[in-house]
């Protein structure tokens, strides 16, 4: 029943109900995940304990879900478990991201913001037994963000960071992929994909890059390079770096791409929920 609190989560957001308390959830996952790093770390492995500890209370109430009968609470559980889910998902934030990026000839972060406020804290949600999975992924990832905020060149974010966002954000990426390829252009991306295989790095900055180049491939990327632009290295710090080499139109037709890979998405939550039930 999931995909129900999904729906609802978009409406809610399509008519912009509840938005102050859905800020004030937002806030509270923050100021959780910062009560674990605004503090001066002297080693990695402080970091990464903070990580840990950080954890225990997601972990703890997982296993007393999974062994708690719940046949007879199955209704205030759908209730309270939706309830959290809609507080604290993102569905169309990326929308209006979008929309600025138009403005300020910024290509990259609305389709970073998609994949993990929306498409990252979905998939763990339907992936674990509540919404603990989305509020455990959004407490991390800020914990990431915050200490990301500190500076990318840093150890810190090279060494501990970066790599824990790489691997809780690995498999959803890996899905969401999938999900571009299949709503886009499939040859071009898949061709792609395979050869990246021995390049693979254990770095989120990595799959950002290669999240956003397949977004790119997807749509036929060649189509918006201006003619008296034409460039060779295709990687992902050239589109950062040459905001003038691509044509703005291209933010349209990338937007278009996430939508139907969002309709895909819910779309195949609502087939595998309905086939459940059968």
């Amino acid at each position: 029943m999931s995909f129900l609190a999904i729906i609802a989560a978009f409406f809610i957001e399509q008519y912009k109900v509840l938005s102050t308390p859905k800020k004030w959830f937002r806030h509270q996952i923050t100021q959780y995940a910062g009560f674990f790093v605004n503090r001066e770390f002297h080693t990695v492995r402080e970091i990464r304990m903070q990580f840990l500890i950080a954890l225990i209370p997601f972990v703890v109430i997982t296993l007393f879900l999974y062994i708690m009968p719940l046949a007879n609470w199955h209704i205030p559980y759908f209730i309270i478990n939706a309830s959290l889910f809609i507080l604290s998902i993102d569905i169309l934030g990326w929308k209006q991201e979008a929309k600025n990026s138009n403005k300020e000839r910024e290509y990259v972060g609305f389709i970073q913001s998609f994949a993990t406020n929306f498409f990252a804290a979905t998939f763990w949600f339907i992936l674990l037994p509540s919404v603990l999975g989305t509020i455990c992924y959004l407490t991390l990832t800020a914990m990431g963000n915050l200490l990301r905020s500190r500076g990318e060149q840093s150890a810190v974010y090279i060494i501990v960071v970066d790599k824990m966002l790489f691997w809780i954000n690995l498999v959803p990426y890996t899905v969401l992929i999938m999900f571009i390829a299949i709503a886009g252009d499939f040859e071009e991306v898949t061709h792609y994909v395979i050869s990246q295989r021995n390049k693979v790095k254990v770095s989120f900055y990595y799959l950002e890059s290669v999240l956003t180049e397949v977004a790119f491939l997807a749509i036929g990327k060649d189509k918006f390079a201006k003619a008296s632009s034409r460039y060779q290295d295709d990687t992902i710090e050239d589109y950062r770096s040459n905001k003038d080499r691509l044509n703005p139109e291209i933010i349209k037709y990338v937007v278009a791409l996430l939508y139907r890979v969002g309709v895909f998405f819910i779309g195949s939550i609502i087939i595998i929920s309905l086939v459940e039930l059968l």
